[in-house]
This record gives structure tokens, C-alpha cells and sequence, in this order.
């Protein structure tokens, strides 16, 4: 596999032979190499930060790091997750819809809205849903912050998370799904899973109610981890009709964990 630390070995050896030719070849002639040298190391630069930034869109590659995006099964089963609550107006709706039909899904919480919405996080465990972690800001700029401030986020949100539940969660789904490497740096050593996702539904983006459930249900396979976000209208209008149309397709809901047989809380 592809990934930062073999592409960064292929930069400084690129860089070392650069660095070689130009002490010992460029002064035996002008050379199409030597004139244009600076420009083969602003080539170099370029594409090194270039890939390295892309692939930070794509978590699933794994490029930066191991990332969970779906269950490892032939089964008919599929996870159901949302990110950004608790929201104290759509959120407990969504928990009526999951009640109901008795499905089970995972919360990736923001620790500032917890705040006073402690109620919530405690019915979510409640009723037999799981909860993870998602920084405690979500700022904008959470993906320049150094290693260490974001060790500090993701610590503060998982300790406002075992306070309100007395439960430590080991899930983590990064803001915005952008993994780099002061992500890496700052998840190094910790036991945590970092979790993705195989079909994202866009709901926060697309008004079309329609189209965003016609992704979903045309993406469904089984292992699927479909995301979705609390506080979008097109959760909170059709859960229901979503919920129903997945196991009309013969899949069942089944909580995260179970999917991707892992440990979502430290014992």
C-alpha cells in the first residue's frame, strides 16, 4: 500500500540524488538537468505536498493511517451513524425514529454541544446507542492544528463523553473526514479506532430529499457505514422512510461495533 511514509523515503531519496548530481555531475557541464535544477526541486516540493494533501480527503486510502470505513462481511447488514450532535432540536426526534423501529445507531459527538444537552447523551446510551468522539471543537481549523492541540481536543470531548455516561468511548470519526499527518501524530500510541464511512450521504449539502435518499439506497452493500449528521433536514424529515426502505432491501441495522467487530468503549 501507498502510504506517507513510503512517499516521504521517496522524497529524500529523490531529494538525495538531486542534492548528489548537482555537487558532483553539474560541474562537468550545462547540462538540461543542472540549468533547470531548481525547478526539478520546486517539481519535487510540489508533488510531495500535493499528494500528501489529497490523499488527506480520502481517509479510506489509508495513506496517513488505518481507518475503519466498513464491515468486513457477506451478510446483509449495514451501520447507521451521525455526526455533529447533540442537537437539541432535531436530535431527540431522531431518537423517537430509532426507538420506534428499534435501531440501533452511533453518535460522533461534538463536546461543546454536550453542554447542556447532557440529557441526550445519557438517552442515547439509554436506549442502546453507541457514542464516539469528534473533537471537541470541529473548527474550521482543526486540520492546521499541531498534534498536540488536537490531542487536548479529542481528550476533553472523550472526558465530557465518560462523565455524562460513565463510558470512555475508543471510536473516533475525524471532523470533516480529512486525515493528516498531525492527525496521525496526535492518535499515535492511542487505542482508539478512527472510523469512516462507505456511503456519505451528502444530506448536509443537498436539499433534494429524494436524490440524497436514491445515494443511499443505491449505495447500500453489505458492511455498508452510511453517515449522516443530526442536525440536517433531510435526516430529520426521513429517517423513517429511509429506515424502512433499507430493511425492505433485506438489510438489518446493527450497532457499529457489532458491524465492524471491534470495542467501542475501554472496559
Amino acid at each position: 500500500m501507498f502510504t506517507f511514509r513510503r512517499l516521504t523515503l521517496l522524497f529524500f531519496l529523490f531529494l538525495l540524488g538531486f542534492n548528489l548530481v548537482g555537487l558532483f555531475g553539474c560541474g562537468l557541464g550545462e547540462t538540461f538537468f543542472c540549468v533547470n535544477l531548481p525547478w526539478f526541486y520546486a517539481g519535487l516540493l510540489t508533488a510531495y505536498f500535493g499528494i500528501s494533501v489529497s490523499m488527506a480527503f480520502l481517509p479510506c486510502s489509508g495513506f496517513h493511517m488505518d481507518v475503519i470505513c466498513r464491515g468486513e462481511t457477506d451478510r446483509k447488514v449495514v451501520a447507521i451513524t451521525f455526526d455533529d450532535g447533540p442537537d437539541p432540536q432535531k436530535t431527540p426526534a431522531l431518537l423517537d425514529v430509532l426507538k420506534k423501529h428499534r435501531v440501533p445507531a452511533t453518535f460522533f459527538l461534538i463536546g461543546r454541544n454536550i453542554e447542556g444537552n447532557e440529557d441526550l447523551v445519557k438517552r442515547m446510551h439509554a436506549e442502546g446507542h453507541l457514542t464516539g468522539t469528534h473533537s471537541w471543537s470541529h473548527s474550521y481549523w482543526f486540520d492546521f492544528f499541531p498534534s498536540p492541540a488536537m490531542r487536548r481536543e479529542l481528550a476533553r470531548n472523550r472526558d465530557v463523553i465518560k462523565t455524562v455516561t460513565d463510558r470512555s468511548p475508543l471510536m473516533f470519526r475525524p471532523p470533516y473526514g480529512v486525515v493528516n499527518p498531525m492527525l496521525a501524530g496526535a492518535l499515535r500510541k492511542l487505542p482508539w479506532h478512527v472510523i469512516g464511512w462507505s456511503i456519505r450521504s451528502y444530506d448536509t449539502l443537498q436539499k433534494d430529499t429524494l436524490r440524497v435518499m436514491k445515494r443511499i439506497l443505491g449505495s447500500l452493500n453489505p458492511g455498508a457505514i452510511i453517515l449522516l449528521h443530526d442536525k440536517s433536514i433531510f435526516t430529520s424529515a426521513v429517517l423513517e422512510e429511509l429506515i424502512t426502505q433499507i430493511t425492505d432491501k433485506g438489510y438489518r441495522i446493527i450497532p457499529l461495533d457489532e458491524l465492524l467487530k471491534i470495542k467501542a468503549y475501554e472496559d
